[in-house]
């Protein structure tokens, strides 16, 4: 007995370290493996319905599949869409949901499993795209589990309106996962792929514009096959590019009427960055300096004190062995979270909208996932009195694990009660279960989804 259970220790530990020594063997599990855990976590938010207290998901919604003749769909792009108290330019966005409900119907948990998707996308694309730029692959995995259960994408996540930042999220990934591949040498197609991604995470979402920021660092920060000038052209040509979107979100809706009907909530510069620092370099934003804003010398007393400053300081550790270890990783993280931080805070930030962090937060799971990995080597490099590799690694793996509990604790989804589960989550308004309506059929009447004097002048 005692034979056969060395020999099972044994043959664990020959697995634990061909996985650690040679990664790529485990690379086809890892996206079945975080798409169960995706759809496990996020599995309460299928039933959470329509946001009926928000106008976004009632309007958007029922405007995308009720008015989607192929001159509504045209106009999407040509001229914008009309979002109750302003034009808005996001056709992919408007695109995606009609596709939603011309698949699944009225049913409020076919957008949310759409968004619970397109979430799992972004994490694992993240860290594919980290491999690329030259990420451990196990540190990579671990960014890329960390994003899909990252307190702050909870909002983007459950409400159905969040799919413009999921689906901005996804698009932006892909253009860095060719753009990389081209650096490295691939054919010219994968800068064809980079700048159409570019293009179209802009339709999805204004922020994709900063693209050619995160681009412009990627192309100085690490080793590439093509040379500097080559690099600095593309870069160019995709700001080139960028120009008619530029030409056609002006025309939709004017910069002096954006300024004019968000001036409440433009911010000066100064503010952005100061709103950086609180809200960006912290494993979990804002809430550290939101509770000391808010209760002041009281934080001494709380319980929860422990916990933040432990957070901080685990945090802090990591990112200086990441200056010491990844540099590279780390600029381009900062740079992430930079570039899509400030346009957002600065041009059309409102606090009590969480989902607006979605972007910018994919470069925070960047280097919570990189530290943690970093910290996890260096403490097994400390702990050789420990004995078998295998007891070092489970150690490691069972904190790994606390920490991905830690998170998915504070995203408290909550659990479903069965006859909602049933039942497909609330049912939706009676405006929403219109059927489609076919050329020359009466179009949907206005009244039951526009206020008072809202309607727009060109449906009639």
């Amino acid at each position: 007995m005692r034979e056969r259970l060395c020999r099972i220790v044994a043959g664990i530990e020959g697995l634990t370290r061909s996985l650690l020594e040679e990664p790529e063997r485990a690379r086809r599990g890892y996206p079945i493996l975080l798409l169960a855990l995706t759809l496990i976590v996020w599995f309460p938010s299928l039933f959470a319905g329509l946001d009926l207290g928000n106008p976004d998901d009632f309007y958007h919604i029922t405007q995308a599949a009720l008015h989607h003749s192929p001159e509504d769909v045209g106009e999407w792009f040509t001229r914008g869409c009309w979002a109750y108290t302003h034009f808005e330019y996001r056709p992919l966005t408007r695109l995606s949901l009609l596709a939603n409900y011309l698949i699944g119907g009225p049913r409020p948990w076919t957008f949310h499993l759409g968004n619970v998707l397109l979430h799992f996308a972004c994490s694992l694309l993240l860290a594919t795209v980290m491999v690329l730029a030259g990420a451990p692959v196990w540190a990579a995995r671990l960014s890329g589990t960390v994003a899909a259960v990252f307190p702050p994408g909870k909002m983007a996540v459950v409400w159905i309106n969040g799919r413009q930042d999921l689906l901005c999220g996804v698009l932006l990934l892909a253009a860095f996962y060719f753009f990389l591949r081209w650096l490295a040498g691939r054919p010219p197609a994968n800068l064809a792929g980079a700048a159409a991604c570019v293009i179209l995470s802009a339709l999805a979402k204004e922020p994709g514009v900063t693209a050619p920021i995160i681009m412009l660092a990627a192309a100085l920060l690490f080793p590439s096959r093509r040379t500097l000038p080559q690099r600095l052209l593309a870069v160019g040509v995709v700001c080139v590019l960028l120009l008619p979107y530029v030409w056609l979100r002006l025309k939709a809706w004017p910069m002096d009427q954006y300024l004019e009907q968000n001036a409440p909530q433009l911010r000066p510069l100064s503010v952005g960055l100061v709103w950086l620092f609180r809200d960006l370099l912290t494993p979990r934003p804002y809430e550290l300096g939101t509770v000391w804003l808010t209760q002041g010398l009281h934080l001494l007393f709380s319980r929860d004190l422990p916990v933040l400053l432990g957070e901080q300081l685990a945090f802090w550790a990591g990112l200086v062995v990441l200056v010491r270890r990844r540099p590279r990783l780390l600029a381009l993280g900062i740079v992430w979270q930079v570039a899509l931080f400030l346009p957002v805070h600065n041009l059309y930030w409102n606090p009590a909208f969480k989902h607006y962090r979605y972007l910018p937060h994919l470069g925070t799971a960047v280097l919570v996932g990189l530290a943690a990995w970093e910290l996890a080597g260096w403490s097994a490099s400390k702990m050789h009195s420990w004995g078998r590799p295998v007891v070092r690694w489970s150690v490691i793996a069972a904190a790994l694990a606390l920490l991905l509990a830690y998170y998915i604790g504070q995203l408290d989804l909550g659990r479903p009660p069965w006859w909602l589960v049933r039942q497909g989550g609330p049912k939706p308004p009676p405006a929403f279960c219109h059927d489609l309506q076919g050329e020359g059929a009466p179009r949907f009447d206005d009244s039951a989804i526009y206020p008072s004097g809202e309607a727009p002048d060109r449906l009639d």
